[in-house]
Order: C-alpha cells, then sequence, then structure tokens
C-alpha cells in the first residue's frame, strides 16, 4: 500500500509537471504570437523612416540645387557690372576714342540654359515676344460658305497672337532711382521738352552744360562726377515654350517706335519665310531699322540717332 501511494504520489508529481509545462507551452507561444506582431510593428515604422529620410534627402538636394543656381545668377550678374564697369574705365587708355565728350548706351543678353540675362546700361533696350495661345474664330467659320482649303484654314480659321514683353528697363534721367542718385551727387535733371523726349543730366543749375538724356552711360566722362554711372542693370527671364524671338537696340530704334509696334514690324517680316515673300530674322531686322529711319525723316528732317538694331528666333537656337 506504501508503495502504492509512492506511485501515485509521484503520478501527481508528472501530472503537474505535465501541466506546468503545458502552461509555459502555451504561454511561450503567446510570448511568441506578441513578438511577432511586435517584429511586424517595427518593420512598418523602418519603412516609414526610410520613406521619411528619402523626402528628407530629395529636399536637401532641391534646397542645394537651389542654392547653387542663385549663387550662379549672382556670379553672371557680377560678372556683367564689372565687365561693363571695366570697358569704361579702359576707354581712358583708348587713344582712338576720346571719352570725356562722348559715349554708349549698352544692351547685352546671355542666354545660359534655359534663362535669359539682360544686361542694360542706358537707354537702348530688349523686348520679348510670346506667342498666345490659337483661338478660333468661329465667325469666320460660320460665315464662310465655301469650304476652306488646307492652306487656308490654318490661316482663315486660326488668330495668332503676339505679346510684348520687356527685358530691360530704360534708364532715363528722370526714372525711379537714377534721379535720386543724380541729384544727391550734384547734378541737375531737367524734365523733357515735351511728350515722347528725354528728360536731361546737367553739370549747372542753368542747364547749359552737357545735357545727357540718359542715367547710365560707358564713356560721357564728364558726368560721370555728378551720378552718370557705367554699372548696368541685371535682368533674368525664365524662357517659356512660347517664347518666340527677342529685339535688342539701340535708342534710335525706341524713339518713335514702341516696343509694341517693334514686334508687330518684326513678325509680319520673320514669319513670311517659306511663302511668296522672303522672310527671315535678317530682313525683319531690315524692316525694323527702316521703319525707325524714316520715322525719323519724317519727325527730324536729315538727322537721326544711332539706330542699331538685332532680332533672335530662339526656336532657331536649337535647331
Amino acid at each position: 500500500e506504501e508503495e502504492e501511494e509512492e506511485e501515485e504520489g509521484t503520478n501527481d508529481e508528472v501530472k503537474e509537471e505535465c501541466w506546468q509545462d503545458e502552461k509555459k507551452i502555451k504561454k511561450g507561444g503567446d510570448d511568441d504570437e506578441k513578438g511577432g506582431k511586435e517584429e511586424e510593428g517595427t518593420t512598418t515604422t523602418t519603412d516609414d523612416a526610410a520613406i521619411s529620410s528619402d523626402a528628407k534627402k530629395k529636399k536637401q538636394q532641391q534646397k542645394q540645387k537651389q542654392q547653387r543656381l542663385q549663387e550662379e545668377e549672382q556670379l553672371i550678374s557680377q560678372a556683367m557690372k564689372e565687365t561693363f564697369v571695366k570697358v569704361d574705365r579702359e576707354l581712358l587708355e583708348e587713344e582712338d576714342i576720346e571719352p570725356m565728350y562722348s559715349g554708349t548706351t549698352a544692351c547685352v543678353v546671355l542666354l545660359r540654359n534655359n534663362k535669359l540675362y539682360i544686361s542694360n546700361c542706358g537707354d537702348s533696350r530688349a523686348v520679348l515676344a510670346r506667342r498666345c495661345r490659337k483661338v478660333l474664330n468661329p465667325t469666320k467659320i460660320e460665315n464662310d460658305s465655301e469650304t476652306p482649303t488646307a492652306s487656308s484654314s490654318s490661316t482663315a480659321t486660326e488668330i495668332q497672337n503676339l505679346t510684348t514683353i520687356p527685358l530691360s528697363t530704360d534708364q532715363n534721367p528722370d526714372s525711379p532711382g537714377e534721379k535720386e542718385r543724380i541729384l544727391q551727387l550734384g547734378g541737375y535733371v531737367s524734365p523733357p521738352p515735351e511728350p515722347g523726349l528725354s528728360a536731361r543730366v546737367w553739370l549747372d543749375a542753368a542747364h547749359t552744360q552737357i545735357g545727357l538724356a540718359m542715367a547710365r552711360s560707358i564713356g560721357d566722362h564728364a558726368v560721370k562726377g555728378v551720378g552718370v554711372i557705367a554699372e548696368p542693370v541685371v535682368e533674368t527671364h525664365e524662357l517659356e515654350e512660347e517664347d518666340e524671338f527677342v529685339i535688342i537696340a539701340t535708342d534710335g530704334v525706341w524713339e518713335f517706335i514702341s516696343s509694341e509696334d517693334a514686334v508687330e514690324i518684326v513678325a509680319g517680316h520673320l514669319y513670311n519665310e517659306g511663302k511668296d515673300e522672303k522672310g527671315g530674322a535678317s530682313l525683319a531686322c531690315e524692316a525694323l531699322i527702316k521703319a525707325a529711319s524714316e520715322k525719323w525723316h519724317e519727325h527730324e528732317g536729315d538727322y537721326r540717332d544711332d539706330i542699331t538694331a538685332i532680332v533672335i528666333r530662339l526656336k532657331d537656337l536649337w535647331s
């Protein structure tokens, strides 16, 4: 009996141990399951962190690129300003040039990547022509009883408009910022004698000495001491798909012809290429110069100011 009791006790101990092992197994399984869930959560967090890291990296790269572009823009602007001032200073070393009582305006346009850098000194000017979206002319279609041909259809039912965008600013003696500098340095500014004419810079209050019709120039050293400077104003323009052509011209062109009129004259000859009439940038430029000359003859007789112009078809630069 004692042996039987001992065996029963042993069996009870075995059952208890088995029961405890089973509980351990269940507990262990629960822990594993929980552990798996924790690992899944950790993986998701890691993915989010990687995405966040990529976004920060891209943002940082964009910021660095923007900084490089800004630095490049500043360097180009500074180079243009230094070049104009250096040319003005070196005129003193030219034997065949007398820069005291003579000078010139200057307008330079630099194309780099997809951006124009416009450096202007004086009252020369650069303008850009941009093509607006083509607009259908429904009135023409309704009133046209005849079926248009393929060649006439494009011209009869589509109106192509050009808008004029100034790329530079004329630096006249009475322009904001220019006049204040001249007066502060002891110069005198007379208002335009009549509409369409320019204000002038003088060395004396009686307006008898010099009478320069611009606030910035290369040369004209006689009025450098009263605020007429050679440093240009540099502006930028981001090119767009619709940008068609650029006109750069001296003040002789703009004296009697507006920027809008110049664009219209150039466009009228630029797009005739390939038709019955000859076209192209060169002939368009000649037409603009001729129109300016005729205006001078109309208003001033045999006298005219310098007339120089350049026409650049932007899309032809890459063709």
